[in-house]
Protein backbone atom coordinates (compact mmCIF):
# COMPACT_ATOMS: atom_id res chain seq x y z
CA UNK A 1 0.00 0.00 0.00
CA UNK A 2 1.37 3.42 -0.92
CA UNK A 3 1.62 6.14 1.71
CA UNK A 4 0.25 9.64 1.33
CA UNK A 5 1.81 11.74 -1.37
CA UNK A 6 3.89 14.80 -0.54
CA UNK A 7 1.11 16.96 -1.89
CA UNK A 8 -1.45 15.46 0.48
CA UNK A 9 0.91 15.85 3.46
CA UNK A 10 1.33 19.52 2.71
CA UNK A 11 -2.46 19.85 2.67
CA UNK A 12 -2.29 19.40 6.49
CA UNK A 13 0.89 21.07 7.62
CA UNK A 14 3.86 22.92 6.15
CA UNK A 15 6.76 23.82 8.42
CA UNK A 16 4.68 22.99 11.50
CA UNK A 17 1.88 25.40 10.43
CA UNK A 18 -1.59 24.32 9.25
CA UNK A 19 -2.23 24.95 5.52
CA UNK A 20 -5.69 25.53 4.13
CA UNK A 21 -6.84 23.88 0.91
CA UNK A 22 -5.06 21.61 -1.54
CA UNK A 23 -1.38 22.07 -2.50
CA UNK A 24 -0.71 21.76 -6.19
CA UNK A 25 2.54 20.11 -7.32
CA UNK A 26 3.73 23.42 -8.75
CA UNK A 27 3.40 24.94 -5.27
CA UNK A 28 5.47 22.25 -3.52
CA UNK A 29 8.83 23.76 -4.37
CA UNK A 30 7.77 27.11 -2.95
CA UNK A 31 6.66 25.61 0.33
CA UNK A 32 9.88 23.65 0.69
CA UNK A 33 11.91 26.76 -0.09
CA UNK A 34 10.02 28.66 2.60
CA UNK A 35 10.76 25.97 5.14
CA UNK A 36 14.48 26.01 4.29
CA UNK A 37 14.64 29.79 4.35
CA UNK A 38 12.99 30.01 7.79
CA UNK A 39 15.43 27.57 9.45
CA UNK A 40 17.88 28.89 12.08
CA UNK A 41 20.46 26.41 10.79
CA UNK A 42 22.75 27.18 7.87
CA UNK A 43 21.37 25.09 4.98
CA UNK A 44 23.56 25.09 1.87
CA UNK A 45 23.11 23.13 -1.35
CA UNK A 46 26.32 22.00 -3.06
CA UNK A 47 27.16 20.49 -6.40
CA UNK A 48 29.34 17.41 -6.35
CA UNK A 49 32.40 19.56 -7.10
CA UNK A 50 31.74 21.74 -4.02
CA UNK A 51 30.14 24.74 -5.72
CA UNK A 52 27.41 26.51 -3.76
CA UNK A 53 24.02 26.05 -5.45
CA UNK A 54 21.72 27.45 -2.70
CA UNK A 55 22.16 29.55 0.45
CA UNK A 56 19.47 30.18 3.05
CA UNK A 57 19.01 32.99 5.57
CA UNK A 58 20.47 30.83 8.32
CA UNK A 59 23.70 30.51 6.32
CA UNK A 60 23.84 34.31 6.00
CA UNK A 61 23.37 34.70 9.77
CA UNK A 62 25.98 32.04 10.49
CA UNK A 63 28.69 32.93 7.99
CA UNK A 64 28.01 36.61 7.25
CA UNK A 65 27.84 36.21 3.47
CA UNK A 66 24.68 37.03 1.50
CA UNK A 67 23.34 34.42 -0.93
CA UNK A 68 24.43 36.44 -3.98
CA UNK A 69 28.00 36.48 -2.58
CA UNK A 70 28.21 32.69 -2.29
CA UNK A 71 26.03 31.05 -4.93
CA UNK A 72 28.30 29.82 -7.72
CA UNK A 73 31.41 30.05 -5.62
CA UNK A 74 33.35 27.17 -3.98
CA UNK A 75 32.22 26.32 -0.46
CA UNK A 76 35.86 25.56 0.43
CA UNK A 77 36.43 29.29 0.94
CA UNK A 78 34.74 28.80 4.34
CA UNK A 79 37.19 26.08 5.43
CA UNK A 80 40.07 27.37 7.64
CA UNK A 81 43.48 27.08 6.00
CA UNK A 82 44.85 25.24 9.04
CA UNK A 83 42.33 22.39 8.61
CA UNK A 84 42.34 19.67 5.93
CA UNK A 85 39.94 20.37 3.08
CA UNK A 86 38.02 17.07 3.00
CA UNK A 87 34.92 18.52 1.33
CA UNK A 88 35.47 16.68 -1.97
CA UNK A 89 36.07 13.42 -0.11
CA UNK A 90 32.77 13.87 1.76
CA UNK A 91 30.91 14.72 -1.45
CA UNK A 92 32.48 11.64 -3.06
CA UNK A 93 31.13 9.46 -0.28
CA UNK A 94 27.67 11.00 -0.74
CA UNK A 95 27.84 10.36 -4.48
CA UNK A 96 28.82 6.75 -3.72
CA UNK A 97 25.61 6.17 -1.80
CA UNK A 98 26.10 7.22 1.84
CA UNK A 99 22.83 8.70 3.02
CA UNK A 100 24.02 10.91 5.90
CA UNK A 101 27.43 12.04 7.12
CA UNK A 102 27.68 13.79 10.49
CA UNK A 103 30.76 15.57 11.84
CA UNK A 104 31.93 18.66 13.72
CA UNK A 105 34.15 21.24 12.12
CA UNK A 106 35.07 24.93 12.05
CA UNK A 107 34.09 27.51 9.42
CA UNK A 108 35.52 30.95 8.65
CA UNK A 109 33.02 33.80 8.71
CA UNK A 110 33.16 36.77 6.40
CA UNK A 111 34.67 38.89 9.19
CA UNK A 112 37.47 36.35 9.64
CA UNK A 113 36.22 34.89 12.93
CA UNK A 114 35.93 31.16 13.43
CA UNK A 115 32.61 29.39 13.93
CA UNK A 116 32.36 25.88 15.44
CA UNK A 117 29.59 23.90 13.75
CA UNK A 118 27.91 20.52 13.78
CA UNK A 119 27.30 19.42 10.15
CA UNK A 120 24.88 16.94 8.58
CA UNK A 121 25.46 16.16 4.88
CA UNK A 122 22.78 14.33 2.85
CA UNK A 123 22.45 13.61 -0.89
CA UNK A 124 20.28 15.56 -3.38
CA UNK A 125 18.81 13.27 -6.03
CA UNK A 126 17.01 14.01 -9.31
CA UNK A 127 13.75 12.46 -10.52
CA UNK A 128 15.68 9.47 -11.83
CA UNK A 129 17.26 8.82 -8.43
CA UNK A 130 20.72 10.03 -9.41
CA UNK A 131 22.81 11.91 -6.82
CA UNK A 132 23.34 15.37 -8.28
CA UNK A 133 24.54 17.25 -5.21
CA UNK A 134 24.53 17.46 -1.44
CA UNK A 135 22.59 19.34 1.20
CA UNK A 136 24.61 20.53 4.22
CA UNK A 137 22.92 21.60 7.43
CA UNK A 138 25.25 23.31 9.92
CA UNK A 139 24.32 24.18 13.49
CA UNK A 140 26.21 26.84 15.49
CA UNK A 141 28.10 25.21 18.38
CA UNK A 142 29.41 28.48 19.85
CA UNK A 143 27.06 28.38 22.86
CA UNK A 144 27.84 24.75 23.50
CA UNK A 145 31.57 25.25 23.17
CA UNK A 146 31.39 28.36 25.34
CA UNK A 147 29.44 26.45 28.00
CA UNK A 148 31.91 23.59 27.81
CA UNK A 149 34.81 26.03 28.10
CA UNK A 150 33.19 27.64 31.12
CA UNK A 151 32.66 24.22 32.66
CA UNK A 152 36.30 23.34 32.00
CA UNK A 153 37.42 26.65 33.50
CA UNK A 154 35.19 26.11 36.53
CA UNK A 155 36.49 22.57 36.92
CA UNK A 156 40.08 23.80 36.60
CA UNK A 157 39.42 26.55 39.15
CA UNK A 158 37.83 24.08 41.58
CA UNK A 159 40.72 21.68 41.05
CA UNK A 160 43.22 24.48 41.65
CA UNK A 161 41.51 25.34 44.92
CA UNK A 162 41.63 21.71 46.03
CA UNK A 163 45.29 21.36 45.13
CA UNK A 164 46.21 24.68 46.76
CA UNK A 165 44.70 23.60 50.09
CA UNK A 166 47.18 22.73 52.85
CA UNK A 167 44.55 20.40 54.31
CA UNK A 168 44.24 16.83 53.04
CA UNK A 169 40.99 16.72 51.01
CA UNK A 170 39.19 13.56 49.88
CA UNK A 171 35.84 12.59 48.43
CA UNK A 172 34.31 9.31 49.55
CA UNK A 173 31.58 7.23 47.96
CA UNK A 174 28.61 5.88 49.97
CA UNK A 175 30.49 2.58 50.10
CA UNK A 176 33.43 4.24 51.83
CA UNK A 177 35.73 4.18 48.78
CA UNK A 178 38.00 7.13 47.97
CA UNK A 179 36.91 8.79 44.72
CA UNK A 180 39.32 11.74 44.63
CA UNK A 181 42.18 13.28 46.62
CA UNK A 182 44.39 16.36 46.47
CA UNK A 183 48.17 16.67 46.65
CA UNK A 184 48.10 17.27 50.42
CA UNK A 185 46.48 13.83 50.86
CA UNK A 186 49.29 12.25 48.85
CA UNK A 187 51.84 13.96 51.06
CA UNK A 188 50.22 13.03 54.38
CA UNK A 189 49.79 9.35 53.37
CA UNK A 190 52.95 8.97 51.27
CA UNK A 191 50.87 7.35 48.50
CA UNK A 192 50.15 8.46 44.93
CA UNK A 193 46.66 9.52 43.89
CA UNK A 194 46.29 6.42 41.66
CA UNK A 195 47.05 4.17 44.62
CA UNK A 196 44.53 5.93 46.88
CA UNK A 197 41.53 6.22 44.56
CA UNK A 198 39.24 3.20 44.80
CA UNK A 199 40.57 2.04 48.16
CA UNK A 200 38.75 2.02 51.48
CA UNK A 201 38.97 5.39 53.24
CA UNK A 202 39.37 3.85 56.69
CA UNK A 203 42.48 1.81 55.99
CA UNK A 204 44.79 4.84 56.23
CA UNK A 205 44.14 5.45 59.93
CA UNK A 206 45.47 3.92 63.10
CA UNK A 207 41.85 3.30 64.15
CA UNK A 208 40.02 2.10 61.01
CA UNK A 209 36.77 1.39 62.85
CA UNK A 210 36.69 4.91 64.28
CA UNK A 211 37.36 6.34 60.81
CA UNK A 212 34.56 4.20 59.35
CA UNK A 213 32.19 5.37 62.07
CA UNK A 214 33.11 8.94 61.20
CA UNK A 215 32.07 8.85 57.55
CA UNK A 216 29.00 6.77 58.39
CA UNK A 217 28.04 9.56 60.78
CA UNK A 218 28.39 12.06 57.92
CA UNK A 219 25.95 10.08 55.77
CA UNK A 220 23.61 9.81 58.73
CA UNK A 221 23.77 13.37 60.08
CA UNK A 222 24.97 15.34 57.07
CA UNK A 223 28.29 16.44 58.62
CA UNK A 224 30.90 15.97 61.33
CA UNK A 225 33.15 18.62 62.87
CA UNK A 226 36.59 18.33 64.45
CA UNK A 227 36.60 14.53 64.36
CA UNK A 228 40.02 13.42 65.75
CA UNK A 229 41.91 10.70 63.89
CA UNK A 230 45.53 9.66 63.32
CA UNK A 231 46.78 9.06 59.76
CA UNK A 232 49.64 6.64 59.23
CA UNK A 233 52.12 7.51 56.49
CA UNK A 234 53.55 4.81 54.24
CA UNK A 235 56.86 5.32 56.05
CA UNK A 236 55.22 4.59 59.40
CA UNK A 237 55.06 8.20 60.58
CA UNK A 238 51.85 9.26 62.32
CA UNK A 239 49.96 12.55 61.92
CA UNK A 240 47.24 13.79 64.27
CA UNK A 241 44.38 15.37 62.31
CA UNK A 242 40.92 16.81 62.85
CA UNK A 243 38.40 15.90 60.15
CA UNK A 244 35.53 18.11 59.03
CA UNK A 245 33.22 16.50 56.52
CA UNK A 246 29.84 16.96 54.85
CA UNK A 247 27.79 15.23 52.18
CA UNK A 248 27.57 16.53 48.60
CA UNK A 249 24.72 16.01 46.15
CA UNK A 250 24.02 15.72 42.43
CA UNK A 251 21.79 18.08 40.44
CA UNK A 252 18.66 16.22 41.58
CA UNK A 253 19.60 16.56 45.26
CA UNK A 254 20.62 12.95 45.77
CA UNK A 255 23.57 12.35 48.09
CA UNK A 256 26.44 10.94 46.05
CA UNK A 257 29.32 11.13 48.48
CA UNK A 258 31.21 12.82 51.30
CA UNK A 259 33.70 15.64 51.07
CA UNK A 260 36.22 15.50 53.94
CA UNK A 261 39.04 17.83 54.97
CA UNK A 262 41.78 16.79 57.41
CA UNK A 263 43.61 19.53 59.31
CA UNK A 264 47.10 18.56 60.50
CA UNK A 265 47.18 19.47 64.21
CA UNK A 266 50.67 18.20 64.95
CA UNK A 267 51.97 21.68 65.75
CA UNK A 268 48.85 22.45 67.73
CA UNK A 269 49.29 19.32 69.83
CA UNK A 270 52.93 20.19 70.39
CA UNK A 271 51.84 23.68 71.45
CA UNK A 272 49.20 22.17 73.76
CA UNK A 273 51.81 19.88 75.28
CA UNK A 274 54.14 22.84 75.70
CA UNK A 275 51.36 24.86 77.33
CA UNK A 276 50.59 21.92 79.60
CA UNK A 277 54.25 21.67 80.58
CA UNK A 278 54.41 25.44 81.13
CA UNK A 279 51.28 25.30 83.25
CA UNK A 280 52.78 22.49 85.30
CA UNK A 281 55.93 24.57 85.70
CA UNK A 282 53.84 27.60 86.69
CA UNK A 283 51.96 25.51 89.26
CA UNK A 284 55.28 24.24 90.62
CA UNK A 285 56.62 27.78 90.79
CA UNK A 286 53.40 28.95 92.44
CA UNK A 287 53.83 26.29 95.12
CA UNK A 288 57.45 27.37 95.57
CA UNK A 289 56.35 31.00 95.74
CA UNK A 290 53.71 30.16 98.30
CA UNK A 291 56.35 28.41 100.38
CA UNK A 292 58.69 31.37 99.96
CA UNK A 293 55.92 33.75 101.00
CA UNK A 294 55.26 31.73 104.13
CA UNK A 295 58.96 31.82 104.90
CA UNK A 296 58.98 35.55 104.21
CA UNK A 297 56.04 35.99 106.58
CA UNK A 298 57.96 34.09 109.22
CA UNK A 299 61.03 36.21 108.52
CA UNK A 300 58.99 39.41 108.72
CA UNK A 301 57.56 38.29 112.04
CA UNK A 302 61.06 37.50 113.26
CA UNK A 303 62.35 40.87 112.09
CA UNK A 304 59.40 42.70 113.57
CA UNK A 305 59.59 41.02 116.97
CA UNK A 306 62.88 39.23 117.53
CA UNK A 307 65.19 41.91 116.10
CA UNK A 308 63.34 44.87 117.56
CA UNK A 309 63.70 43.53 121.13
CA UNK A 310 67.52 43.82 121.28
CA UNK A 311 67.35 47.17 119.50
CA UNK A 312 64.93 48.47 122.10
CA UNK A 313 67.26 47.14 124.82
CA UNK A 314 70.27 48.86 123.25
CA UNK A 315 68.38 52.12 122.88
CA UNK A 316 66.83 51.89 126.38
CA UNK A 317 70.07 51.09 128.24
CA UNK A 318 71.93 53.76 126.28
CA UNK A 319 69.42 56.37 127.40
CA UNK A 320 69.58 55.01 130.98
CA UNK A 321 73.36 55.37 131.02
CA UNK A 322 73.11 58.90 129.72
CA UNK A 323 70.50 59.84 132.32
CA UNK A 324 71.78 57.95 135.36
CA UNK A 325 75.54 58.00 134.88
CA UNK A 326 76.02 61.15 132.94
CA UNK A 327 78.06 62.65 135.80
CA UNK A 328 80.58 59.80 135.76
CA UNK A 329 80.99 59.82 131.96
CA UNK A 330 83.35 62.13 130.22
CA UNK A 331 82.50 63.84 126.96
CA UNK A 332 83.87 60.99 124.87
CA UNK A 333 81.72 58.42 126.72
CA UNK A 334 78.59 60.49 126.26
CA UNK A 335 79.44 60.88 122.53
CA UNK A 336 79.86 57.13 122.19
CA UNK A 337 76.50 56.46 123.83
CA UNK A 338 74.83 59.02 121.53
CA UNK A 339 76.31 57.20 118.54
CA UNK A 340 75.01 53.86 119.83
CA UNK A 341 71.54 55.36 120.25
CA UNK A 342 71.60 56.90 116.77
CA UNK A 343 72.79 53.60 115.25
CA UNK A 344 69.99 51.70 117.01
CA UNK A 345 67.46 54.23 115.76
CA UNK A 346 68.86 53.95 112.25
CA UNK A 347 68.70 50.15 112.47
CA UNK A 348 65.05 50.44 113.52
CA UNK A 349 64.32 52.70 110.54
CA UNK A 350 65.97 50.21 108.20
CA UNK A 351 63.88 47.39 109.63
CA UNK A 352 60.72 49.46 109.17
CA UNK A 353 61.65 50.19 105.54
CA UNK A 354 62.46 46.54 104.87
CA UNK A 355 59.13 45.43 106.31
CA UNK A 356 57.25 48.02 104.26
CA UNK A 357 58.98 46.87 101.05
CA UNK A 358 58.09 43.28 101.90
CA UNK A 359 54.44 44.14 102.58
CA UNK A 360 54.12 46.10 99.34
CA UNK A 361 55.44 43.12 97.36
CA UNK A 362 52.88 40.76 98.88
CA UNK A 363 49.87 43.05 99.03
CA UNK A 364 46.94 42.15 96.78
CA UNK A 365 46.32 44.89 94.21
CA UNK A 366 42.92 46.57 93.97
CA UNK A 367 43.04 48.64 90.77
CA UNK A 368 40.66 51.53 90.24
CA UNK A 369 40.67 54.98 88.66
CA UNK A 370 42.78 57.23 90.89
CA UNK A 371 43.01 61.05 90.92
CA UNK A 372 46.78 61.49 91.05
CA UNK A 373 46.56 65.29 91.12
CA UNK A 374 44.45 65.20 94.28
CA UNK A 375 46.87 62.78 96.01
CA UNK A 376 49.87 64.97 95.12
CA UNK A 377 48.14 68.08 96.52
CA UNK A 378 47.42 66.25 99.78
CA UNK A 379 51.01 65.02 100.10
CA UNK A 380 52.40 68.49 99.35
CA UNK A 381 50.23 69.98 102.13
CA UNK A 382 51.44 67.33 104.58
CA UNK A 383 55.08 68.03 103.73
CA UNK A 384 54.58 71.77 104.25
CA UNK A 385 52.85 71.20 107.60
CA UNK A 386 55.64 68.90 108.84
CA UNK A 387 58.34 71.44 107.93
CA UNK A 388 56.65 74.88 108.06
CA UNK A 389 59.96 76.72 108.03
CA UNK A 390 60.60 75.91 104.40
CA UNK A 391 59.14 77.84 101.50
CA UNK A 392 58.73 75.33 98.64
CA UNK A 393 56.58 76.16 95.60
CA UNK A 394 54.58 73.38 93.96
CA UNK A 395 53.27 73.16 90.38
CA UNK A 396 50.64 70.40 90.14
CA UNK A 397 48.85 69.60 86.88
CA UNK A 398 45.06 69.30 87.17
CA UNK A 399 42.89 66.28 86.49
CA UNK A 400 45.60 63.66 86.04
CA UNK A 401 44.02 60.22 86.48
CA UNK A 402 45.28 56.66 86.12
CA UNK A 403 44.22 53.08 86.77
CA UNK A 404 46.14 51.95 89.83
CA UNK A 405 45.95 50.57 93.35
CA UNK A 406 45.26 53.73 95.40
CA UNK A 407 47.31 52.61 98.43
CA UNK A 408 50.34 51.54 96.40
CA UNK A 409 50.34 54.54 94.09
CA UNK A 410 50.10 56.88 97.09
CA UNK A 411 53.24 55.22 98.44
CA UNK A 412 54.98 55.89 95.09
CA UNK A 413 54.02 59.56 95.12
CA UNK A 414 54.94 59.96 98.81
CA UNK A 415 58.42 58.59 98.12
CA UNK A 416 59.01 60.67 94.97
CA UNK A 417 57.70 63.90 96.48
CA UNK A 418 59.47 63.18 99.78
CA UNK A 419 62.75 62.74 97.87
CA UNK A 420 62.17 65.99 95.99
CA UNK A 421 61.41 67.80 99.29
CA UNK A 422 64.57 66.37 100.89
CA UNK A 423 66.95 67.07 98.01
CA UNK A 424 65.75 70.68 97.58
CA UNK A 425 66.39 71.49 101.26
CA UNK A 426 69.50 73.53 100.42
CA UNK A 427 67.80 75.61 97.73
CA UNK A 428 66.80 79.16 98.59
CA UNK A 429 63.87 78.96 96.15
CA UNK A 430 62.91 75.30 95.96
CA UNK A 431 60.42 74.21 93.33
CA UNK A 432 58.69 70.82 92.82
CA UNK A 433 56.51 69.99 89.82
CA UNK A 434 54.11 67.12 89.09
CA UNK A 435 52.74 66.71 85.58
CA UNK A 436 52.27 64.64 82.42
CA UNK A 437 54.64 64.50 79.46
CA UNK A 438 54.79 62.52 76.21
CA UNK A 439 57.80 60.27 75.68
CA UNK A 440 58.05 58.20 72.49
CA UNK A 441 54.36 58.82 71.88
CA UNK A 442 53.37 57.47 75.32
CA UNK A 443 51.91 59.50 78.23
CA UNK A 444 54.36 59.61 81.12
CA UNK A 445 53.90 61.07 84.63
CA UNK A 446 56.81 62.94 86.19
CA UNK A 447 58.01 64.52 89.45
CA UNK A 448 60.61 67.23 88.88
CA UNK A 449 62.70 69.29 91.32
CA UNK A 450 65.50 71.86 91.21
CA UNK A 451 67.49 70.25 94.01
CA UNK A 452 70.87 68.57 94.36
CA UNK A 453 70.44 66.25 91.37
CA UNK A 454 72.73 63.28 90.69
CA UNK A 455 75.37 61.97 88.32
CA UNK A 456 73.78 59.91 85.53
CA UNK A 457 76.77 57.58 85.66
CA UNK A 458 75.21 56.04 88.76
CA UNK A 459 71.58 56.14 87.60
CA UNK A 460 71.37 52.33 87.52
CA UNK A 461 71.83 52.27 91.32
CA UNK A 462 68.93 54.60 92.07
CA UNK A 463 66.21 51.97 92.31
CA UNK A 464 68.19 49.28 94.14
CA UNK A 465 67.38 48.54 97.80
CA UNK A 466 69.76 50.25 100.24
CA UNK A 467 71.57 52.00 97.37
CA UNK A 468 72.47 55.63 98.09
CA UNK A 469 74.16 58.28 95.92
CA UNK A 470 74.57 60.84 98.73
CA UNK A 471 76.18 60.76 102.13
CA UNK A 472 73.94 59.88 105.07
CA UNK A 473 75.12 62.95 106.90
CA UNK A 474 74.06 65.25 104.06
CA UNK A 475 70.69 63.68 103.26
CA UNK A 476 69.45 61.04 105.74
CA UNK A 477 67.46 58.07 104.58
CA UNK A 478 67.37 54.27 104.37
CA UNK A 479 67.85 53.79 100.63
CA UNK A 480 64.62 51.81 100.31
CA UNK A 481 62.21 54.50 99.05
CA UNK A 482 63.10 54.37 95.33
CA UNK A 483 63.32 50.56 95.46
CA UNK A 484 59.73 50.64 96.73
CA UNK A 485 58.74 53.00 93.88
CA UNK A 486 60.24 50.66 91.26
CA UNK A 487 58.61 47.57 92.76
CA UNK A 488 55.13 49.18 92.84
CA UNK A 489 55.35 50.58 89.29
CA UNK A 490 56.56 47.23 87.94
CA UNK A 491 53.67 45.45 89.67
CA UNK A 492 51.35 47.78 87.76
CA UNK A 493 53.06 46.83 84.49
CA UNK A 494 54.71 50.23 84.07
CA UNK A 495 58.23 51.64 83.79
CA UNK A 496 60.18 54.05 85.99
CA UNK A 497 63.41 55.92 85.26
CA UNK A 498 65.18 59.13 86.20
CA UNK A 499 67.29 61.88 84.68
CA UNK A 500 69.45 64.37 86.54
CA UNK A 501 72.58 66.42 86.71
CA UNK A 502 74.63 67.42 89.80
CA UNK A 503 73.42 70.75 91.13
CA UNK A 504 70.67 71.07 88.54
CA UNK A 505 67.89 68.94 89.95
CA UNK A 506 66.30 65.66 88.92
CA UNK A 507 63.20 64.40 87.18
CA UNK A 508 61.61 61.00 87.84
CA UNK A 509 59.34 59.48 85.17
CA UNK A 510 56.86 56.62 85.53
CA UNK A 511 54.16 55.04 83.39
CA UNK A 512 50.90 53.38 84.37
CA UNK A 513 49.26 51.31 81.60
Amino acid sequence: MRGPSPESQLNDVVGGLPVRGKVRPDQLVGYLAAIVESSDDAIVGLSLDGTVLSWNGGATRHYGYAAEEMVGRPFSMLIPPDQPDDLLDILGRIESGELTIRFESVRIRKNGSRLPVSVNVAPIVDAAGNVVGASTIARDLSDRDRAEAELRAAAHYARSLLEASLDALVTISPEGKITDVNAATEQITGLARERLIGTDFSEYFTQPERARSGYEQVFRDGLVRDYPLVIHHASGALTDVLYNASVYRDASGEIIGVFAAARDITERKLAEELIHDLNEDLRRRARELETANRELEAFSYSVSHDLRAPLRAIDGFSHALLEDYSDVLDDAGREYLNRVTNAANRMGALIDSLLMLSRLSRREMDVETVDLSAIVREISRNLAEEDPGRGVSFSIADELHASADPVLIRNVLENLLGNAWKFTSREAEAHIEFGLATVDGQPVFFVKDNGTGFDMTYADKLFGAFQRLHDQGDFPGTGVGLATVARVIHRHGGRVWAEGSPGEGAIFYFTLP
